[in-house]
């Protein structure tokens, strides 16, 4: 019998996904193009692949704002990948000109369509870190991707 899989962390997710600071864009749409498209085309996705990927985001999104206070978190399960991608856009003065106001972080990600206990444990991970006011002013004040990092390592479990 083999040992369980550890965990996916959002660490560990990040540090091969993209972290941009002061990132600003206009609308939640664009966020989700600009984070996550170059996950998805580095994950060997075609582009219209990844143009179908990033509208399953956007639809699930439709169907249910998973915007909650200052940080946003798009994302859906879709065909194709192998394993979770993501990608982290934080500014303290807002990451959308049009949108939500007040909001501060974006996390979005995507998991393979076929691993829906993963994407649950991995959404349930990042509503445990999140929950913490700290850890978003805390990413905020980041000045590095670096920083970021170890914010997170530093609240995982």
């Amino acid at each position: 019998m083999s040992a369980p899989e550890p965990p996916v962390r959002l660490s560990n997710v990040l540090e091969r996904g993209e972290i941009v600071l002061d990132f600003r864009v206009g609308s939640p749409e664009e966020a989700v193009d600009r984070l996550l498209r170059p996950r998805l085309l580095a994950e060997g996705f075609s582009e219209a692949a990844a143009d179908a990927g990033i509208e399953a985001i956007l639809s699930r999104e439709k169907s249910g704002s998973t915007v909650f206070g200052n940080v946003a978190l798009p994302h859906a399960r879709i065909p194709g990948l192998k394993r979770i991608v993501a990608a982290l856009g934080l500014n303290s003065e807002g990451v959308f000109e049009a949108g939500p106001s007040g909001t501060r972080v974006v996390l979005a990600f995507a998991s393979p369509d076929k691993a829906a206990v993963e994407h649950l444990k991995f959404l349930a991970q990042f509503a445990q870190i999140f929950r913490n006011d700290d850890v978003v002013r805390e990413l905020l004040e980041a000045r590095e991707r670096g920083d970021v990092l170890a914010v997170l390592k530093a609240r995982e479990r």
